[in-house]
């Protein structure tokens, strides 16, 4: 059987590591498509951190300086509700209007910025 992987990075995006068994259909050579999975594929979902047996295999994002996170050095100011200094790529404020918690939750973008000492 085949195994897909999908790892959430610390920035949010996620990354699909795929290990192909002799099962799967071989590479085509006149076509640039991905090679495909056998029939009976396992796909698993490992949240951020990764357990350490996973190691570093899936810590760096592959956009690099075009992902937003990366791109401010790991440490950003929200745009939608001003918490600053998140240090993952999903805003952690939580709020209490009229007695009910809510999460920010959005994701870094390019309109927030990098958080600076001041």
């Amino acid at each position: 059987m085949c195994t897909e992987t999908a790892y959430t990075l610390r920035c949010e995006h996620v990354v699909t590591r795929t290990m192909y068994c002799s099962e799967a259909p071989a590479p085509s050579r006149s076509s640039s498509k991905p090679r495909r999975t056998c029939n009976r594929v396992i796909r698993n979902a490992v949240p951020w951190p990764p357990p350490p047996e996973f190691g570093a295999q899936a810590a760096m994002c592959p956009l690099g300086e075009q992902c937003p996170f990366e791109a401010r050095g790991g440490c950003w100011n929200c745009c939608w509700c001003g918490k600053e200094w998140n240090e993952q790529g999903r805003c952690s404020c939580v709020m209490i209007i009229d007695g009910q918690q809510y999460r920010c939750e959005h994701i870094c973008c390019e309109t927030c910025e990098a958080a600076t000492e001041t």
